[in-house]
């Protein structure tokens, strides 16, 4: 048994030795929630009794890790930018290819990002899920939920007889976020921050939560959606609703929803590309938000890019991805439950079929109406089973067995907390029966 497997368990028997108050504390814990700021589209954050446990020791491996991705995808996009016909291998159209190619990736390689992973906590192993450098969220659900946790006995009295820590995410995004406009603008001025997405499909409350943690630290900021934008373009000056000069914006929109709604975007983009605001988080974001990176990282023209080490680092860690096509179908079909069907530029798990969640019957006839334009097809990687106390697949409470996502938050570069999912199936998903635990980091 590992030490991360050791803690887990005694904190399992302490909360066992309860049941009375275990059975309530989990109810005051769903009760909190409800009431909090962690709501999505009317929805309230599902969890369980016990937080997700990390050692240091593990974090400390999860950052040191982070550091060689990051010095792949450095090579991917120096590539891009450099060689049209590497540029090629993406695919994608002349209005994203014209966005990434405006952007400076100098300034930041990756401003903010969530690397999601699929990690073995027996045995260390662990492949890549998703990289999500647009629109990363979910920082306000682990916040509350870690408040959530002091209504827990369990909980408290851990956190009395261990060193532990929570992922401060908010404090340190603020200081990010004015590090990178400090370096870009080379200006020590506190920047005016508008955090932008379109508010029909943001997460608004924690932009909110965002907003307030600028406003602490000095930074003044607004929230926004990003069509309420306007721009001079005689004066270059970007300004919010209320009319104030933005300097620097937090953009939450993915880019995905900005192509879509592209003619709504024309003050942002205009000021984006005059380069009379500093947009952290500009588009070459989205050579690694698209999950066409995970097939991008295994083309021969990449792995030529990089060492040997880092060419064992993507067999071990990226799982095989290729373009979904015909000749592919046989294949899907052969084996269900070793292949995933992702589209190419999606979030919030839409549009994503596994085999292990379908029958032979319904995987064929998703495979078979799965179209060969826009799709991958990805070797799909079994997640690691824990125990905790919530509500299982008969709607009561009680000790059930969970699939395990772990997201790694990261801030220029730096590995800054993590967010920790969980589910009663493979698949881990708002779709299905996904939760959201707060992480712990347990010192030894």
């Amino acid at each position: 048994m590992t030490e991360l497997q050791a803690i887990n368990e005694s904190y399992l028997a302490a909360a066992a030795a309860d049941p009375k108050r275990l059975a309530e504390e989990f109810d005051a814990i769903t009760e909190y929630m409800k009431a909090s700021t962690a709501i999505h589209h009317g929805e309230y954050v599902r969890t369980c009794y016990m937080p997700k446990l990390f050692t240091e020791k593990i974090f400390a491996g999860f950052s040191a890790d982070i550091q060689t991705l990051y010095g792949i995808l450095a090579k991917v996009m120096r590539a891009y930018y450099r060689d049209p016909a590497y540029r090629k291998l993406f695919g994608f159209d002349r209005t994203t290819e014209e966005l990434i190619l405006r952007a400076d990736p100098s300034v930041s390689l990756l401003p903010m990002a969530r690397i999601d992973f699929f990690y073995n906590e027996q045995t260390g192993a662990y492949k890549y899920c998703e990289f999500n450098t647009d629109g990363t969220s979910a920082m306000n659900e682990d916040r509350e939920l870690n408040k959530a946790q002091e209504l827990s006995t369990a909980y408290r009295e851990f956190r009395a007889a261990h060193s532990t820590r929570t992922c401060e995410l908010f404090n340190s995004w603020v200081k990010t976020l004015c590090e990178v406009y400090h370096r870009a603008r080379h200006t020590q001025q506190t920047p005016y921050v508008a955090i932008v997405d379109f508010m029909d499909c943001g997460t608004v409350n924690e932009f909110e939560v965002f907003q307030g943690y600028f406003v602490q630290n000095g930074v003044p900021a607004e929230v926004c959606d990003l069509r309420s934008l306007r721009y001079d373009e005689a004066k270059k000056v970007l300004y919010g609703p209320g009319g104030h000069k933005i300097d620097a914006i937090y953009r939450r929109a993915v880019t995905s929803d900005i192509l879509e709604r592209y003619e709504e975007c024309g003050p942002l983009l205009a000021a984006v590309r005059d380069d009379a605001v500093l947009l952290v988080g500009d588009f070459h974001t989205q050579l690694v938000h698209n999950k066409t990176i995970f097939r991008i990282l295994h083309e021969p023209q990449t792995q030529k890019l990089l060492t040997p080490e880092e060419q064992a680092f993507v067999l071990a860690h990226v799982p095989l991805t290729k373009t979904f096509e015909a000749a592919d179908i046989p294949r899907a079909l052969a084996d269900k439950d070793a292949w995933i069907l992702k589209p190419l530029d999606s979030y919030a798990s839409r549009g994503v079929h596994a085999g292990v969640e379908s029958t032979p019957e319904e995987w064929e006839k998703i495979v078979r109406s799965t179209p060969l334009t826009g799709y991958l097809l990805q070797e799909f990687y079994r997640p690691y089973v824990t125990e905790n106390f919530g509500i299982g697949p008969d709607g009561k409470f009680g000790r059930n067995r969970y699939y395990n996502l772990t997201g790694v938050y990261v801030y220029d570069g730096v590995a800054q907390g993590i967010y920790s999912r969980v589910s009663l199936s493979p698949i881990i998903s708002s779709q299905y029966s996904e939760k959201t635990l707060p992480t712990l980091l347990v010192a030894e």
